[in-house]
């Protein structure tokens, strides 16, 4: 078996010849408009209204739960009385209330075994 070499040539331009003539290179063309992006919101930087005088906002109270000893907090409506948001919701803080009277009750009836011989 033979290997053999490949060897490549350069090209034969003729007797004398120098370097190959370089071709001119045309300028670039201009780019277009670079892309314009608007990010501003209508609704947020339009002047807002003044408030009206009729118009009351939500009175904001802050409590502590007793079952759970939780941080509550509500806004409560100052013309009807009424709970408007409240933090965190009451289905969660009655699942606490649960969760944490049944870790009680099953704290309470679990007893080591006493045994004496």
């Amino acid at each position: 078996m033979q290997i053999s070499t490949i060897t490549a040539t350069p090209a034969f331009r003729g007797p004398g010849a120098g370097p190959a003539p370089v071709a001119p290179v045309a300028p670039p063309e201009p780019l277009a408009p670079a892309v314009r992006v608007d990010i501003r919101n209508p609704e947020r930087d339009a002047p807002r209204p003044e408030p009206d005088a009729a118009v009351t906002p939500n009175e904001a109270r802050v409590r502590i739960d007793r079952d759970t000893r939780t941080v509550v907090y509500q806004e409560v409506d100052p013309a009807s009385g009424d709970v408007v948001i409240q933090l965190p919701d009451p289905v969660i803080l009655k699942a606490r209330a649960y969760a944490e009277q049944a870790a009680a009750a099953r704290a309470t009836t679990e007893r080591p075994l006493d045994r004496t011989a």
